[in-house]
């Protein structure tokens, strides 16, 4: 059981506000309690208390039109803010992607140009070392006439009446 202080005499008082409330409904509340109140408390006539009624009906809905445009502005130019921001971002992503896109174009033209040179050269090379072996051939067979008799020379491949292969070249065989 919960002990009381008897020299805890002050006495505190909590008041909860609940989230989401408007100030629209509070204020028409206290319109509503305000005019009630007007009317208890008027020392005035029927047809005064009517009239001063209507007038205050009058002031509170033109004061709430007020409050309606105000909010409603409030809200204009806060969307307005934020769709400049939101544009602002999208621009600043589309620049930001738009150059990547630059960026990556243009290490793909560097990329193809640099095999389309590649490829050249590897085929300036083939056709290098073919023309080198179709020489080297050339040569090989121009010494090899060179070097062996008129009579002796034979096919490279054939062999000679005794079985063995005919010497052609050295380190052929």
């Amino acid at each position: 059981m919960a002990r009381y202080d008897e020299s805890d005499d002050d006495r505190v008082v909590v008041i909860e506000r609940e989230r989401g409330t408007n100030g629209i409904g509070t204020f028409l509340l206290g319109l509503a309690i305000g005019a009630g109140a007007a009317l208890l408390f008027a020392p005035a006539s029927g047809a005064d208390t009517r009239q001063r009624l209507q007038d205050e009906a009058r002031r509170a809905r033109r004061k709430m039109k007020d409050m309606t445009e105000e909010f409603g502005d409030t809200v204009a130019d806060s969307v307005e803010q934020t769709r400049d921001r939101f544009d602002e971002q999208v621009g600043r992503a589309r620049d930001a992607v738009s150059s990547r896109v630059q960026a990556v174009g243009d290490a793909v033209a560097v990329g193809r140009d640099a095999a389309a040179q590649a490829r050249a050269d590897l085929e300036q090379a083939v056709a290098d070392s073919k023309r080198a072996y179709a020489d080297s051939r050339r040569a090989y067979r121009e010494h090899s006439r060179r070097q062996a008799p008129e009579h002796a020379r034979a096919p490279d491949d054939m062999v000679s009446s005794s079985g063995e292969e005919s010497a052609g070249a050295p380190g052929e065989g």
